[in-house]
């Protein structure tokens, strides 16, 4: 019997919220996008701490690219640079159509803090997610 083995494309990119955009406004975005994300069949996670953002994308690869595209354009983010894109066999996020932290927010039920931080993450997260996010929470104060 042949075995098939499932390539998921990843993409990691940062942006910075223009000073008019919220965090708040990032949540209502990512709220908005999380039906399109799962008929596309992209999962991922998005980090917000200060205006900094940080997103994992998995998917096909034409349709994480083709997203990603038109993030990049969108007039309320500035700064966007790709950190890694890659092939696995996996996904770390199987389950977040699109997983959101607030780190801003104090009055959700999720507070994005030193002791909280490993909760958005995956178990045993690849070594290129488990960098990254360890520096994000470095350069954000949450480490």
């Amino acid at each position: 019997m042949d075995h098939f083995l499932t390539v998921i494309f990843q993409l990691i990119y940062t942006c910075a919220l223009r000073d008019s955009v919220s965090c708040l406004d990032l949540e209502e975005i990512a709220n908005t996008s999380r039906s399109r994300n799962k008929d596309r069949n992209i999962t991922g996670m998005l980090l917000c701490q200060d205006g900094s953002v940080l997103q994992v994308l998995e998917g096909d690869k034409s349709a994480v690219l083709k997203l990603y595209e038109k993030i990049s354009k969108d007039v309320r983010i500035t700064n966007t640079l790709i950190l890694i894109q890659r092939m696995t066999s996996e996904r770390e996020f199987p389950n977040w159509s699109m997983g959101f932290k607030n780190a801003d927010r104090i009055d959700g039920a999720f507070t994005l803090c030193a002791q909280s931080f490993p909760d958005v993450l995956p178990e045993n997260p690849s070594a290129e997610v488990g960098t990254i996010s360890r520096t994000f929470a470095r350069v954000n104060g949450l480490a």
